[in-house]
């Protein structure tokens, strides 16, 4: 592995991919879909839409880079914003349909889909970053109620049956009730929604699950810093995560601010 072309989207997984890139001496080129990240400002970055990424990708191609890292937020394209160059828009029609399908892993399973039929492989950030991973059980000192648990359990549940119709990967439970799912909002939008329906405070769990039958290489649920203050800010008590599968950014600070407030952390 000497040449990798990061994908990237918003937040701070591709500047840590760059990091762990320079460490391991790896020549890397940056594709980023947004002009608000700057990743770095030099040759080998470059700002790219959804309709000509498929051109800098052929042209990193031809220079030997033919590995994909696919991180941070991307936001679902606007039909009118495409605007496909001669090679994506052979493409277009695809990718129309699935968007009117609705569901990210849809459009997700396209992408990958064509990227490999183009001589691409999709790199696991699980291989390449394993250090932003949390394994199973509570991580935390603080201890999980028997009514947590059990509301962590029927959350799992309903995310895993709500899984075929790929409508979001988290979901607020207390006391055996749902209080909010994750839809377009995401989950930090979803804890701040849900707060004025918590009966009682510091009894609401957070459960953020991979989806079923989802490609591990991509999209994978991410908590950071901003997601655990926010359950302390709306009261919830802790987060039960998919264990070796969720992307915690800043983890050591992020376990160690849940110590301190006395909220736990669950891998399942």
């Amino acid at each position: 592995m000497k040449k990798i072309i990061i994908l990237a989207g918003y937040g701070l997984l591709p500047k840590l991919i760059v990091k762990k890139c320079k460490l391991r001496k790896i020549s890397f080129n940056i594709l980023q879909f947004y002009d608000s990240e700057k990743i770095l400002n030099n040759s080998h970055s470059k700002k790219v839409t959804f309709g000509n990424v498929l051109t800098n990708l052929k042209r990193l191609q031809r220079e030997g880079f033919n590995k994909i890292l696919m991180a941070g937020s991307i936001q679902r394209p606007n039909l009118k914003d495409l605007k496909p160059d001669l090679n994506s828009i052979k493409l277009l029609p695809k990718f129309i349909k699935k968007i009117m399908e609705g569901g990210d892993n849809n459009l997700l399973t396209l992408v990958i889909d064509e990227l490999e039929n183009n001589g691409f492989k999709i790199l696991s950030l699980r291989t390449f970053l394993p250090e932003i991973f949390l394994g199973k059980g509570n991580q935390t000192k603080c201890k999980i109620s028997k009514s947590n648990f059990l509301d962590i359990q029927k959350g799992v549940k309903i995310l895993n049956n709500n899984s075929k119709f790929d409508i979001g990967q988290s979901i607020i439970m207390q006391h055996g009730s749902v209080i909010g799912i994750e839809a377009a909002q995401g989950t930090d939008n979803l804890i701040k929604q849900s707060f004025p329906y918590l009966k009682n405070v510091e009894e609401g769990v957070l459960i953020k699950m991979i989806k079923k039958k989802q490609d591990l290489r991509v999209d994978l649920p991410t908590i950071g810093l901003k997601t655990v203050r926010y359950l302390k800010k709306y009261s919830l008590k802790g987060l039960a995560y998919s264990s070796n599968k969720t992307i915690i950014l800043n983890k050591d600070k992020v376990v160690k601010y849940c110590d301190s407030n006395k909220i736990f952390l669950f891998g399942i």
